[in-house]
């Protein structure tokens, strides 16, 4: 009889996931029994086009927490003391199609327990396998500086952090809103005209944010690439683009629409091996205790 992941990350000896030889974030517990929601890394980045190192991101973003405030004084809570666990790392999967079923399968049995995933990249080809481990019928709201609509990229490469988005509307994802992107081929601008269920939310549109957001009901899925963000606020990612939002700008948005209906989120495309004095490390870091005391705490 097979044991659910829920129980065996308790043993410490789940298939998938490296021994707990690294720091938990923000010091976790590594139990799952009593969380609520359960942290884990995914150190891929062979789809990666830019610069690779996004790989390093889950082990350098749990050292770098071990130095931070967890206590929010904006909402008045310490995510320390959230009923949340850390169980590690994948292995490191080999090809974006064995990432993404690695991924499928543990946020699958995360999900089948109760327990909302919180994923920590690597690479975007990170959030197709979380999607499709949850059912079918979700939301996905996208923080991006790409619109990943791609059909191929490179050519005759279907799964790639260029093309997660056009893959995800092909499985689990009912609708999309994109937030943020300025980087988009005339090629996705062509498909997108024929998808009516993608919404872009331009930087040069952001004052209609909100409302577009407000839209979405149901089960959502949150996931943030890194360089959403201006370069100046984000500098370790594989490719920058000028023209982001400030770290406070996207604070502000996941405060304003994190709450029950958030079945899962993630934070991905940070690279340590680019990154200055930690900064985008540290962001990412904060981001997660943002989103774990929204989902948990209110």
């Amino acid at each position: 009889m097979s044991i659910s992941l829920a129980s065996r990350c308790v043993e410490g000896y789940v298939d998938l996931l490296l021994e707990p030889r690294l720091p938990t974030f923000i010091g976790l517990s590594r139990d799952v029994k009593v969380a609520r929601a359960v942290l884990v890394g995914v150190p891929h980045d062979s789809s990666s086009t830019c610069k690779p190192g996004c790989r390093f991101a889950p082990r350098r973003v749990r050292e770098v927490s071990q130095n931070l405030e967890t206590y929010d004084p904006q909402l008045g809570v310490d995510a320390s003391e959230l009923p949340a666990a850390d169980v590690g790392d994948l292995r490191e999967a080999l090809s974006p199609a064995k990432v993404v079923e690695d991924v499928a399968k543990v946020v699958r049995e995360l999900s089948r327990a109760g327990k909302t995933p919180f994923v920590i990249g690597g690479d975007h080809m990170v959030t197709l396998g979380a999607l499709k481990g949850l059912t079918e019928g979700v939301s996905l709201i996208m923080f991006d500086a790409h619109l990943d609509y791609r059909d191929e990229f490179p050519e005759g490469e279907k799964l790639s952090h260029a093309t997660v988005l056009r893959r995800a509307r092909e499985g689990p994802v009912e609708e999309a809103i994109v937030v943020g992107a300025r980087a988009i081929s005339r090629e996705e601008i062509v498909a997108l005209e024929r998808d009516k269920q993608i919404r872009v939310v331009y930087p040069w549109s952001m004052s209609r944010v909100k409302d577009e957001l407000s839209t979405l009901s149901g089960r959502i899925y949150v996931t943030v690439d890194m360089d959403v963000l201006d370069p100046s606020v984000a500098p370790g990612v594989g490719c920058p683009e000028p023209g982001g939002l400030t770290f406070s700008e996207l604070a502000e948005l996941l405060t304003e629409f994190v709450d029950s209906r958030v079945i899962g989120f993630d934070v991905v495309e940070a690279n340590p091996l680019v990154d200055v004095n930690d900064i985008t490390s540290c962001a990412v870091a904060k981001l997660l205790m943002k989103a774990l005391i929204l989902l948990l705490a209110r």
